[in-house]
């Protein structure tokens, strides 16, 4: 019997998916599982993707997702962690984690969170760095530790995130930018054209900043069809970055080994109220 998660039915992961029934837990096979250790001590085996299609299948998402599954236009990725399998779905709306325990009886749609950790179980996905590197728009900082930062510049948590860090990260950190003008943010993509027309990091890195603390010196950049389509592809290799790391929103926050960080750990202690 599983301890020490808590399972959190989550109606934006059956969004994403485009089911219309309500979190439910699945029975399926009949083998038995235990699970004695902190999930912090769990080893990650990644999982062949024949595998992790099979696995699907035992679910009652797949039956739902198979027109499309048939149709190529959705990709698969999946792990064994800390006593369940996990299958990284990625949709044409978006990606999002499946959660199967390590018996195969249950599905749980929605998030499975350490009850010691106080984290959600996002499973360590092994990360392409090529796709993610190629996907760094700009860098700034002068610290000797990487960070990734994907952001969006009309988010309004990346606008706390940057009155919170700022001076940390630039001190602190080299800070690799992935920008990600989220769908629902009107100008978000305006914003990004108007940073990208910058010639150095340094000064992407401003307007970024700039943007981030209110400046509207955006809506006088109007690009050319020569710039957009440079921009476009830019913004391409940040997409597929953002896929590859598996960031569902903004700010999303990434180690050296691209591993997920809660951003509020970079704030100050001084700076916590």
């Amino acid at each position: 019997m599983v301890k020490k998660m808590v399972l959190v039915g989550s109606f934006l992961t059956i969004s994403l998916f485009g089911v219309d029934f309500k979190p439910i837990i699945h029975s399926g096979s009949s083998q038995q599982n235990s699970q004695k250790r902190d999930n912090s001590t769990y080893k990650t085996y990644s999982l062949p993707e024949q595998k992790s299609w099979e696995i699907l299948k035992l679910t009652p998402l797949y039956s739902q997702l198979e027109p499309l599954i048939k149709k190529g236009k959705i990709k698969i990725k999946g792990i064994k962690e800390g006593g369940f399998y996990i299958l990284r779905l990625i949709t044409p709306r978006g990606l999002g984690n499946v959660y199967i325990t390590a018996d195969k009886k249950y599905t749980i749609v929605g998030a499975i969170v350490n009850n010691k950790t106080k984290q959600p179980l996002q499973g360590h996905f092994p990360v392409n760095q090529k796709v993610v590197k190629e996907g760094v728009l700009f860098s700034f900082g002068s610290g000797k530790r990487d960070l990734y930062l994907v952001t969006d510049p009309e988010c309004p948590y990346c606008r706390i995130m940057e009155k919170k860090t700022k001076d940390t990260l630039k001190k602190e950190y080299r800070v690799h930018v992935i920008l990600f003008p989220l769908p629902f943010h009107r100008h978000a993509r305006q914003m990004s054209y108007y940073i990208l027309a910058a010639k150095t990091d340094s000064e992407r890195a401003q307007r970024l900043q700039k943007i981030l603390q209110g400046s509207d010196e955006w809506k006088n950049f109007n690009p050319t069809s020569k710039q957009l389509e440079q921009f476009e592809k830019e913004l391409k290799k940040s997409q597929e970055a953002v896929v590859e790391l598996g960031a569902r929103g903004t700010p999303s926050v990434y180690d050296d080994h691209f591993q997920m960080i809660n951003w509020v750990t970079l704030i100050p202690h001084s700076d916590q109220k």
